[in-house]
C-alpha cells in the first residue's frame, strides 16, 4: 500500500472526530472479521472502544481470531448504531496484537460493559489477563451506512 492509497482512503473515511461522537457512549459490540488460512473470513463479535484514532478489543491467546491476525492483520468491521445519524458503521483497517497491553485494555472494557467491576464476569476476565491480547485496528477508512 502506497502512501497515495493511504491518503485516498482516509479522505473517503468519516473523520476521528465523528467517529468518536458515533461510538461514545455505545454498549454494543463491533463485528470483526479476519481472514483464517483456508482464504475464508471468520466474523468475531467483541466488545471494543475508541481510542485516539484507533478502535480496541480483547481476545484471548487461544482463540482463532488472534492466530488469523497474527498471520494476516488485514481486517474489516462493523459497528451497529441505534437512534444515530447512521445505522451502523463499517470499514476495514490494520490489527495489532500486544499481549502486554491485555491488561489495560481489560480493565477499559471493564469499566465500559460491566455495571459491576467487582463481580464475578469482571474476576473471570480479570484472572484470564496473563493471556489476554489487546487489538488495536487502525482503520484505513471507515463509513456510515444508512440514515437514522
Amino acid at each position: 500500500m502506497t502512501d497515495q492509497t493511504t491518503r485516498t482512503n482516509r479522505k473517503r473515511s468519516l473523520p476521528d472526530s465523528e467517529i468518536t461522537e458515533l461510538v461514545r457512549d455505545l454498549a454494543g459490540p463491533v463485528r470483526l472479521a479476519s481472514l483464517s488460512p483456508n482464504g475464508f473470513p471468520l466474523i468475531s463479535t467483541l466488545w471494543f472502544m475508541y481510542e485516539k484514532g484507533l478502535f480496541w478489543c480483547i481476545t484471548q491467546q487461544r482463540t482463532l481470531l488472534r492466530r488469523n491476525l497474527a498471520a494476516d492483520p488485514r481486517c474489516a468491521f462493523e459497528i451497529g448504531l441505534d437512534g444515530r445519524r447512521f445505522k451502523l458503521l463499517r470499514g476495514q483497517g490494520i490489527a495489532t496484537l500486544d499481549l502486554e497491553d491485555g491488561g489495560r485494555v481489560t480493565e477499559l472494557m471493564i469499566s465500559r460493559y460491566i455495571k459491576d467491576p467487582s463481580g464475578p464476569t469482571a474476576t473471570a476476565m480479570r484472572a484470564q489477563i496473563p493471556t489476554e491480547y489487546a487489538i488495536s485496528i487502525e482503520p484505513r477508512w471507515v463509513r456510515g451506512q444508512g440514515t437514522g
